[in-house]
């Protein structure tokens, strides 16, 4: 990018400009996935059921029977979703960012190398279950939101790491990752072998 050409010649300005945008477009994309994924978090938590269906979907690869389990849980994220997709360890649904021409993508997902065709129902629901207050708080707080953001933004782990933590209060997370456009939580849930990442990233990084 032509900084000076662009800005007058005052960098800080347009790298703060930019920031802030860059700010804003993470603490709404954060906040519309949130309030998308809360209510089907919620069924998956508390529905044994609903949870095993999704977890054959997920191993299984059938994606027009996610995308239905998807609409059904939460009417908002099945209207939203510009894409949804499964590796067989876990999946992650696209969303846009308001505003913005940028696509988010959020999920749970077992890391690559790991295990192939797994995805435990028990863990899912262990990991749906700890992120409902963080989905809350995102979805209903938009200070909270866009400070989680501005921390993601500045690659601050140690304030990402406590901005989580302090909503996700499970003995379960493991640790806490947060750069530009991007954050990670790593759970092991109570008998499971492997991790299980709750993600959240821009597109194309």
């Amino acid at each position: 990018m032509l900084v000076g050409a662009q800005c007058g010649g005052r960098r800080g300005s347009c790298r703060s400009s930019d920031r802030t945008r860059a700010v804003r477009a993470a603490a709404s994309a954060l906040r519309l996935s949130a309030r998308a994924m809360l209510p089907f978090y919620r069924r998956i938590a508390k529905n044994g059921r609903f949870a095993d269906r999704w977890s054959r979907s997920v191993v299984e690869l059938r994606l027009d029977d996610m995308k239905r389990q998807l609409g059904q849980a939460s009417p908002l994220a099945g209207r939203l979703e510009q894409g949804l997709g499964t590796n067989g360890i876990g999946y992650f649904v696209d969303y846009p960012s308001p505003g913005t021409q940028e696509v988010y993508a959020t999920g749970i997902t077992i890391p690559p190398g790991s295990v192939q065709f797994h995805f435990a129902p028990g863990a899912h629901r262990t990991v749906a279950a700890a992120l409902l207050p963080l989905c809350a708080a995102l979805a209903r707080n938009r200070g909270y939101a866009y400070a989680l953001a501005s921390a993601m933004t500045r690659g601050d782990r140690r304030a990402v790491s406590v901005l989580v933590r302090s909503r996700v209060r499970a003995g379960e997370l493991r640790a806490v990752d947060g750069a530009p456009g991007y954050l990670a939580l790593d759970f092991k849930p109570a008998g499971s072998k492997y991790i299980y990442q709750s993600l959240f990233f821009r597109e194309g990084l």
